[in-house]
C-alpha cells in the first residue's frame, strides 16, 4: 500500500511539473510565432481571460491523449497502475489550477497569494515578450534565465484580498466558471498597433 501511494504520488508530481514546464514552453514558442502568434497578439492587446472554465478547456483538452497514453503506457507496459492514476490526477490538477492561475492574474492577482510576484500580470503589465513566461509558476523562468525581476505593489494586501475572495462570499468574476463560448472576433489583429510586431520591445 505505502508503495502505491508512493508511486501516486511520484505520478502526480510530475505531471504538475511537467506542465508547469510545458506551460513555460508554449508560452515562449508564442512570443516567437512559431505558435498561434497572432492569437496571442490578441490576447495581449486584450490583457483579458476566458474565465475558469474556458481556461481549463485550453488547458486540459490539449493534454488528455497525453494523460491516457502515460496512463495505459504505466497500467499495462510497466504494470504500475497507481503511477497511471497518479499522473492523470496530477495532469488533471495541473490544467485546473493554470486555469485559475492565468485568470486570476488578469481580473485580480493579488489572489495568486503563492507568488512573491504575479509574474504572469507583470509579463501583460510591462508588455515584456522576452522575459517572465511562466504563468503558473515562476519556476522555469529561473531555470532558463527568461525571469525578469519588477518592482510590484498589490492593490490590497493579499490576506484582505483572500477574505473578501472566499471568506466574505464575494466572489470575484475570475472565479466564476462559465459555461457560454467566448463571442466570435472579426480579426486576430491587435488594436494597438504597438504590439503589431513581437520584437518592438526590448523587455
Amino acid at each position: 500500500m505505502v508503495a502505491n501511494i508512493g508511486w501516486c504520488v511520484a505520478g502526480f508530481m510530475g505531471a504538475f511539473v511537467f506542465g508547469i514546464f510545458v506551460e513555460c514552453a508554449i508560452h515562449y514558442l508564442m512570443h516567437k510565432r512559431i505558435m498561434l502568434g497572432n492569437i496571442y497578439i490578441l490576447h495581449h492587446s486584450e490583457g483579458t481571460g476566458q474565465a475558469w472554465w474556458g481556461e481549463f478547456l485550453v488547458y486540459f483538452l490539449p493534454a488528455v491523449p497525453f494523460l491516457i497514453g502515460c496512463f495505459v503506457f504505466s497500467w499495462l507496459v510497466l504494470d504500475l497502475l497507481w503511477l497511471g492514476i497518479g499522473i492523470a490526477a496530477g495532469g488533471s490538477w495541473y490544467a485546473a489550477f493554470a486555469a485559475y492561475s492565468h485568470q486570476v492574474q488578469h481580473e485580480q492577482p493579488e489572489l495568486a497569494f503563492w507568488m512573491r510576484r504575479p509574474v504572469h500580470t507583470i509579463h501583460h503589465v510591462h508588455n515584456m515578450w522576452r522575459h517572465n513566461f511562466g504563468i503558473s509558476l515562476d519556476w522555469w523562468d529561473h531555470v532558463f534565465g527568461t525571469y525578469k525581476r519588477v518592482e510590484w505593489q498589490n492593490k490590497q494586501p493579499i490576506k484582505t484580498a483572500i477574505s473578501s475572495a472566499f471568506i466574505g462570499g464575494r466572489w470575484p468574476i475570475s472565479l466564476r466558471i462559465r459555461f457560454r463560448p467566448m463571442p466570435k472576433r472579426r480579426s486576430c489583429q491587435p488594436s494597438n498597433p504597438s504590439l503589431s510586431r513581437f520584437n518592438r520591445s526590448r523587455h
